[in-house]
């Protein structure tokens, strides 16, 4: 499917999803949704979640009460919130909403529960969906990303790879890449980018599949988490 499907897709499932008193009001979806075709650093796919509660408090212009599972830490906090609309971001559903008249995001798949409230949102003055989206997806792509490295990849694998890293890579990878070096045809170079060493420790999960060249000190990083991996299963079955 091409970018341009997906955003109409998307849109159509958004449309068909409005309260009836809305649905004719194509100009109101125009500024309560947005579609953002471009993926984050490290992004990762989401379930298709259930927007309706979302939708409602949205085109109805009310508060939103919310019980939310942060991704980071994990923990589960209970919010109210003023929302502006609703982003999808590469495939990812995100709730746009002033916090106590801060902008924040919440990823539509991490609610545990929405309600609509009966007061009427508070929306900060001559604010619409795009410029606080602006704000917050700027706040995110500006993070700097310091750390530099340089990897080979199976060729075999290479697809699956670029599915979970594609956002991370320095430069685009062409459609016939070229191998990592004349002795190894099978693998391929790739270059990235994380926002440190600790991030870049999930290239682990490919293994020997993908193997990191430099920089020397997240070798090492990756030597230590893979020794220590083997010493926990070489140990027998915990009691």
């Amino acid at each position: 499917m091409s970018a341009d499907q997906a955003i109409g897709s998307a849109l159509r499932k958004i449309m068909a999803a409005l309260p009836a008193a809305h649905r004719p009001d194509a100009d109101l979806a125009g500024h309560r949704v947005l579609i953002d075709p471009g993926r984050w650093r490290g992004g990762s796919q989401a379930a298709a979640p259930d927007l309706r509660v979302f939708q409602e408090a949205v085109f109805t212009d009310r508060r939103l009460k919310l019980r939310y599972r942060h991704g980071r830490d994990k923990r589960v906090r209970s919010y109210t919130l003023d929302p502006y609309g609703l982003v999808n971001k590469a495939g990812v559903w995100y709730l746009i909403a002033d916090h106590r008249a801060e902008p924040a995001l919440f990823r539509a798949d991490r609610a545990l529960s929405a309600t609509v409230a009966d007061e009427p949102v508070r929306r900060r003055d001559g604010l619409e969906l795009a410029d606080v989206w602006d704000t917050l997806r700027r706040g995110i792509d500006d993070i700097p990303t310091p750390v530099s490295v340089t990897g080979s990849v199976r060729r075999e694998i290479l697809g699956r790879f670029l599915r979970v890293h594609q956002a991370d890579l320095a430069e685009p990878t062409s459609a016939d890449p070229s191998p990592a070096t004349a002795a190894r045809p099978d693998r391929i170079r790739i270059d990235m980018r994380f926002r440190s060493l600790g991030a870049a420790e999930a290239l682990l999960m490919f293994g020997t599949d993908a193997e990191v060249l430099a920089p020397g000190e997240l070798r090492e990083a990756l030597a230590r988490k893979a020794a220590e991996t083997v010493t926990l299963y070489a140990t027998g079955q915990a009691d």
